[in-house]
């Protein structure tokens, strides 16, 4: 979980530092039902936009925008929203909504719950490192 939250909030870190922000248009929105619950008991709802706008160097990008939104957007696309993209060294495109606040919010709770569980753990094993190194290297594998 640590590393999944630092990985998320870097990205979106790398984007918004480097980024350009530009008007795209919403050509479609994706739903995305998750299998886990939510805080309220229910499924987990996320709508991914596919958004359409032209770089600096006059390309027309169409591209699915990285993190979902939660909430439904209340109109139907076509509609204009403020993005941010950056081009990594790879050509690889990264596009994120530029207010976009739930992703950098659920990043930071992501973080909280593994220090919290990583906490936990290290209080059960009575500061014992190295079963809890050993133990995290198994996670990952």
């Amino acid at each position: 979980m640590i590393y999944k939250a630092i990985s998320v909030l870097d990205k979106v870190n790398i984007i918004k530092k480097r980024g350009i922000r530009k008007r795209g248009k919403v050509l479609k929105i994706r739903k995305e039902v998750n299998s886990y619950y939510d805080e309220d008991g229910g499924t987990s709802i996320l709508y991914y936009y596919t958004v359409s706008f032209k770089t600096n160097r006059g390309k027309l990008i169409e591209k699915e925008i990285e993190f979902g939104v939660k909430k439904k957007p209340n109109r139907n696309p076509p509609f204009d929203v403020d993005i941010i993209y950056f081009e990594d060294e790879k050509n690889n495109l990264n596009v994120i909504l530029e207010n976009n606040k739930s992703t950098i919010f659920d990043g930071f709770f992501l973080l909280f719950v593994g220090i919290f569980f990583l906490c936990i753990l290290i209080y059960n094993y009575d500061g014992e490192l190295d079963i809890i190194i050993s133990f995290i290297k198994n996670l990952i594998k």
